[in-house]
């Protein structure tokens, strides 16, 4: 069984505290982003693959943050890994952004992310496997192993049928494409559209409501909260700052 929790809800961390406590057996828990040109999470992998296969011992709660304004200060896996994890944020830390694995409410194991979902799914399989008698160890041929990393320009082997140059001389390099041309600037804003007041406000008007804005992603208030956040909150705040002394200018 697949649950799926968001962000936006006002109850979303009492819910999932609640499938935490409440669930017996296997639980995996797992933050995920969602937009509306996004698959359903419980479709997307490894979530469906370990739902159709394990769903017998395992439940997943994947909890969806949609980048909405009213699920943007809520962090409910943080606030799971500090209750799981009270005495160490590091640990917390790793258990809100990787993949953690509970049995009856208690966590087991902490398994991180991968670069993609097959590799997630084999270090999956692998650990659920030492906790469950009911899920078997995944195939060790099959195990995801290091990347190579890709050769530097211009290092490339010749291949067998191609003669080396001779020595003193300079071997036939293709010429480099030409880089493309810097985006364009992105285009600034309306103050009045970023402050959220009318045109024509007074400046006293407008300095309250810029203020009012600026204590909301103060960093004492977000210092809690995931690092992705912390720098949405700093993007948040040079935007206003912006904002203002551009409006601030032409106020009388």
């Amino acid at each position: 069984m697949v649950h799926v929790l968001f962000f936006s809800d006002r109850q979303v961390r009492d819910k999932l505290f609640a499938l935490v406590d409440g669930t017996r057996g296997l639980l995996l828990v797992k933050g995920v982003r969602h937009g509306q040109n996004m698959r359903p999470p419980e479709e997307r992998e490894p979530f469906d693959t370990l739902d159709a296969s394990f769903g017998h011992s395992l439940t997943q709660v994947l909890v969806a943050d949609e980048g909405s304004i009213e699920g943007m200060w809520r962090d409910p896996l943080g606030d799971l890994g500090a209750r799981l994890y009270p005495n160490n944020k590091e640990q917390a830390y790793a258990a809100a952004s990787n993949y953690l694995l509970l049995e009856n409410g208690r966590p087991r194991a902490v398994v991180r992310k991968r670069e993609t979902p097959r590799e997630e799914l084999w270090f999956l399989q692998e650990a659920l496997s030492q906790l469950s008698p009911r899920i078997p160890p995944p195939d060790p041929a099959r195990k995801p192993g290091p990347r190579r990393a890709p050769a530097p320009k211009g290092s490339r082997r010749p291949a067998a049928h191609e003669p080396t140059p001779p020595r003193g001389t300079r071997a036939y390099a293709p010429r480099e494409p030409e880089p493309p041309p810097p985006p364009p600037p992105p285009a600034q804003r309306d103050p009045w559209t970023v402050l959220g007041i009318a045109p024509g406000t007074s400046k006293d008007e407008a300095r309250r409501a810029f203020r009012t804005l600026v204590a909301q992603y103060h960093p004492d208030k977000v210092a809690h909260l995931a690092p992705e956040f912390q720098e949405l909150a700093e993007r948040k705040t040079r935007e206003l700052l912006e904002a203002w002394e551009q409006l601030e200018k032409s106020l009388p």
